[in-house]
């Protein structure tokens, strides 16, 4: 008998395959979320999701794509599984248990079903880590529950997990405080010219030297596949170094401005470029991080210097070069020495749950016991965020 971990994304699903007498890891995956055709954001998603012709076709293609990928990659069978825990944000639960998706698209933007512990998937018991709220999901509890702080004991501590939807949670005097911010799928790959998931392939280094540009993939394959998200950021780190771009995120050369600058050139059928709107979509997402963890410390009646340290979690983090990505504003330079890199604590807290089961109920105390605050209409968010638009 195995036990199936996974994190179900906005852009990409990670799964986890579990021994369930030694806890042994036995294979890990990563595929595509298909539900990508229906909106690379959650709200796009939500919103397709609305149609009653859509809701059910959207959840049987995420099962779909989950149990295939399982039974055709691992050779497991199904029936053979005995617990899955799934973690994500909340959308991604809705969609998969194909619950109402409206609550996500008015404020005051509630939604029930934030805790599911009792549902039976094609014959395996199947539980999803609880969410906070609605823009809160369950993947910040499983981050936190992965750094054994489900007792809250990392005091003046920041957590972010980046993704397609920013989610960050403030520890401080025993209480989780967290919030989101809309990033766009770029820090995934998503909605760049040739972008990539984290996976085998993707351009994840970059170092431009007096206009000479050299590049590193995940795994060192190449030719490259395509940009991921922490490539997308020390590329555009290094064009501004080199005053390729300037502060606003502009080209500085006509030659650039219209068919953007090459990263990776083969021949004419293979050539990885970084375009100007690329440029624009990772200062959206990385300006809307920052005045995040900004306005949620000040809110807090605390300053960036109080903090002890700031967990970067998502899969694009783990390649994340600490330096380059403050240097573009994602991170605050106050926060810059106290970042501990984390990977898809996600995933990991999942694992962890499928291990420790009774380990639950302390979870879900620790969902309801969270505070969420909306960010949407806070003057201080709008004014850090445009703040943080430049390089």
């Amino acid at each position: 008998m195995n036990r199936l971990a996974a994190d179900i994304g906005t852009t990409t699903i990670e799964l986890c395959l579990i021994d369930d007498i030694t806890g042994k890891i036995l294979d890990t995956g990563i595929l595509l979320n298909p539900q990508r055709i229906y909106g690379s954001d959650v709200i796009s998603r939500a919103k397709n999701a609305s149609k009653a012709d859509l809701a059910g076709k959207m959840c049987s293609m995420i099962r779909d794509s989950i149990q295939q990928y399982v039974t055709d990659n691992w050779s497991v069978d199904w029936r053979e599984l005995s617990l899955i825990v799934l973690s994500g944000n909340s959308l991604m639960m809705h969609l998969f248990f194909n619950l109402d998706t409206t609550g996500f698209l008015t404020a005051p933007y509630i939604v029930n079903n934030l805790i599911i512990d009792n549902y039976i998937w094609d014959g395996v018991k199947t539980v999803s880590m609880p969410a906070v709220s609605a823009f809160v999901g369950g993947d910040i509890i499983s981050g936190l529950y992965s750094l054994s702080v489900n007792s809250l004991r990392y005091d003046k501590a920041v957590f972010s997990d980046l993704g397609t939807n920013g989610e960050i949670a403030l520890i401080i005097d025993d209480k989780l405080i967290a919030t989101s911010v809309a990033c766009g799928p770029a820090f995934e790959g998503g909605n760049i010219s040739i972008g990539s998931p984290a996976i085998a392939g993707a351009i994840d280094k970059v170092h431009i030297t007096n206009g000479f540009c050299r590049i590193e993939t995940i795994d060192n394959i190449i030719p490259p596949r395509g940009l991921c998200g922490s490539g997308l950021i020390e590329a555009v780190f290094e064009l501004h170094k080199g005053n390729i771009i300037d502060d606003n995120g502009s080209f500085t050369m006509e030659q650039y401005r219209k068919n953007g600058y090459d990263l990776f050139v083969l021949n004419q059928s293979l050539r990885i470029t970084i375009t100007q709107d690329d440029i624009r979509a990772l200062q959206t997402a990385k300006a809307a991080v920052s005045a995040g963890i900004e306005v949620l410390i000040s809110d807090s009646g605390i300053s960036q210097e109080d903090i002890v340290s700031l967990f970067v979690a998502g899969s694009f983090g783990s390649n994340l070069d600490i330096k380059k990505a403050s240097g573009i504003g994602l991170i605050p330079k106050a926060l810059e020495d106290k970042v501990v890199v984390l990977g898809n604590t996600s995933l990991n807290g999942a694992v962890r749950l499928c291990l420790n089961p009774d380990d639950y109920d302390s979870l879900c105390r620790m969902s309801e016991n969270a505070s969420s605050v909306s960010l949407a209409d806070s003057d201080a968010f709008k004014s850090s965020y445009i703040k943080n638009i430049n390089l």
